[in-house]
This record gives C-alpha cells, structure tokens and sequence, in this order.
C-alpha cells in the first residue's frame, strides 16, 4: 500500500509514463510539446505552447474496497492492515497552437492509455516506496458529460481546449493501524527499598 505521497506518485508516474513514450514528431522543433501535470493554479491562467496536461479534478473512495483489510503475506508476522482505496478522476488537457496538433497530442495519448491500461510497481515505486509489488493501478475512460466538463472549465480563466476525462483505480493508501488493548492487568507488584 502507498503512503498519503501515493496520489502525487500516480501524477508523477503518469507524467513520466507520456514522456518516455512521446513522438519525436511532437516533442521536437517546431512541435515542442511537453507534457506536465497542472495544479488548479496552472489552469487558472491561459494555457500557452503545445502542451498535454494531466489535472486531477477529483478524488472518490472506492465503494468496493471500503472497511477492506488485507492480510500480511510471507515472513510479516503484523496484524492485517486497514487502506483508504481512492479512485483518481483526471483528466487530459490538449493544448496547441494548432488544431492539429492539438488533435494530434490528444489522439496519440489516448491510443498509449489504451494500449497500457495499467501501471504497476515499476511505473509508481520510484514516487512512493511503499507501493506493494503486487499492486496495480487500472485506467479507463470516464464517461463524462459535456456538461459536466463545461462545468469545471467554467470555474478558469483559460478557454476550453480538448479534453478527456480518465478515472484511474484504486490507489490503496495505509492507514493508521488501529489501536489494540493489552491483556487484562491481573496482579500489581510494588517495589519496596530496604529501610
């Protein structure tokens, strides 16, 4: 399971999965597209250059791994432990100076998630160094209204551009282990000094 940093790490992970996996014909001259996770402040000012973004718009408890508690596996000897499972709703931003490449860019990175619709242990660990190495993090399409996306793009300053929404699950985060009483108090010894 991932610690609280779990979250950023599958941004991260999915900023460098685009990365290694861009065209040549996007990122260099004259194209230059990068691709880069944005935060709300990034999107409430314009959108500039050739860019795929990854915004996380939305975080969900997963309703089938709620009160889910996992035993230990191999030589851990520790009770079994308590997750928090969130589901990541992003979505992908194209923005370019060009309608084709804007297509281009929204085009290329929904064939890559849809050839890989998961990313495991080798994608995430270097974010978080607890994911477990059996975990695996699905991504699939959101259906998504258009309305609804109108709705987020209302609240920025920056015009619409493409857009596609993903939901990307479960990301299991560790909870506290629950506090645990000790056997019942039976006898009381109380030392004494010689006098």
């Amino acid at each position: 399971m991932a610690s609280y940093k779990g979250v950023q790490g599958v941004l991260t992970a999915l900023e460098a999965f685009f990365k290694s996996r861009l065209p040549s014909e996007l990122s260099d001259g004259p194209t230059n597209a990068k691709v880069e996770v944005l935060g709300s402040a990034d999107i409430a000012n314009r959108l500039t250059g050739n860019l795929l973004g990854i915004y996380l718009h939305r975080m969900t408890i997963d309703d089938h791994g709620r009160s889910r508690y996992f035993a230990p596996k191999g030589t851990d000897t520790s009770d079994a432990s308590a997750e928090l499972p969130l589901n990541l709703h992003f979505l992908l931003i194209a923005n370019a100076n060009s309608a084709a490449i804007e297509a281009d860019l929204m085009s290329w990175a929904m064939v890559e998630l849809a050839n890989q619709t998961q990313l495991d242990i080798s994608h995430l660990q270097t974010s978080d160094s607890e994911w477990g190495e059996s975990e695996i993090l699905t991504i699939i399409p959101e259906d998504t209204s258009t309305e609804d996306l109108m709705r987020i793009w209302d609240v920025f300053e920056s015009p619409y551009t493409s857009t596609m929404a993903y939901v990307a699950k479960t990301v299991r985060l560790r909870l506290q282990p629950q506090r645990t009483e000790g056997s019942p108090l039976i006898t009381r010894v109380i030392s004494g000094g010689t006098v």
